[in-house]
């Protein structure tokens, strides 16, 4: 099909008017509320050695697990609606760190990515990881904030010291007032753990002897030279604990979310899951307007074009 050069001008004139228009519209048409679901969120991070293991696929690269999961936290972040709060906590020992109590993610998403940027290995204050009573603070945490924010747990679920089946932790608290997701990060392998001390100078991988290998009340029990014995040493390697993280997750009622390659799975997941609130947005139009008015000009330039040849 081609275009006679009257109908050429004609088709460029009406589309630059409507350019125009849209142009205008994006300039002068009025913002209207709109009523929306929001999500107040406090995302806790791993920072402990295990996350420094690089297991993890992203583009084409082996990253560490903890370079992933701040990365992760980001495209998560651009995810949520305006009008939802993200506060940001660092896990180490036995505790949950807040770094930024929840702010709103869209007038705020700058400060927050700048501390993401920030979070790595270095600001652990302590060589031990306590998942489940990490998990239990950042609960707590949660409940004196102002709205509640759910919370969002990325941790690969290694204990160090590690945990007997028969004195697992129990949170103290009541199930259900802050719920939320674990994001579980690593792979199934077991790989050997980076070691640096607690001023962030390297010193290799830990080794089998450097570290324990069963829980610290394990002398008090009565179980043979032989049993013990038989028990694997292999705390100094790691990879992701999904089934410690499942029960964690149902004991908690949470959900739990394993490896996930988009962002929107852990979004998905946390509106099965978590509370969510009405919140009144003033909307602004005009990047629609704008949208609409510069594929309309790249319509002009390219089609036409083609049509003259």
């Amino acid at each position: 099909m081609k275009l006679t050069y009257q109908s050429r001008i004609i088709a460029s004139a009406m589309l630059m008017l409507l350019v125009v228009a849209l142009i205008m519209a994006a300039l002068w048409f009025p913002r209207t509320d709109r009523t929306i679901k929001v999500m107040d969120l406090l995302f806790v991070i791993d920072i402990t050695q295990s996350m420094d293991v690089k297991d993890v696929e992203q583009d084409g690269q082996t990253i560490s697990r903890l370079t992933w999961a701040t990365e992760y936290t980001k495209q998560t972040l651009q995810q949520l609606p305006c009008g939802s709060h993200v506060g940001l906590a660092a896990f180490s020992e036995a505790r949950s760190l807040v770094l930024i109590n929840p702010v709103e993610v869209c007038a705020s998403y700058n400060d927050l990515t700048q501390m993401l940027s920030k979070i790595n290995g270095n600001m652990a204050w302590a060589l031990s990881s306590e998942v489940s009573k990490a998990a239990f603070v950042a609960i707590d945490q949660a409940k004196l904030m102002e709205p509640s924010p759910d919370v969002v747990f990325i941790t690969d679920g290694h204990e160090a010291p590690p945990l007997h089946e028969s004195l697992y932790p129990k949170y103290q608290g009541k199930i259900g007032d802050v719920t939320g997701v674990f994001v579980g990060i690593g792979g199934d392998k077991l790989l050997p753990i980076p070691k640096h001390d607690i001023d962030g100078t390297d010193e290799g991988f830990w080794q089998q002897n450097d570290v324990m290998h069963e829980d610290v009340y394990a002398s008090l029990r009565n179980e043979s030279p032989e049993v013990r014995a038989a028990k694997p040493r292999n705390e100094h390697l790691s990879s992701q604990k999904k089934s410690h993280l499942e029960k964690l997750a149902k004991m908690l009622d949470f959900d739990y979310v394993m490896s996930p390659s988009k962002s929107n799975t852990v979004i998905d997941a946390l509106k099965q899951k978590v509370k969510t609130r009405d919140q009144v947005v003033n909307y602004n139009w005009a990047p629609w307007f704008i949208g609409i008015a510069l594929f309309l000009l790249i319509l002009m330039y390219f089609p036409i074009r083609y049509f003259r040849d």
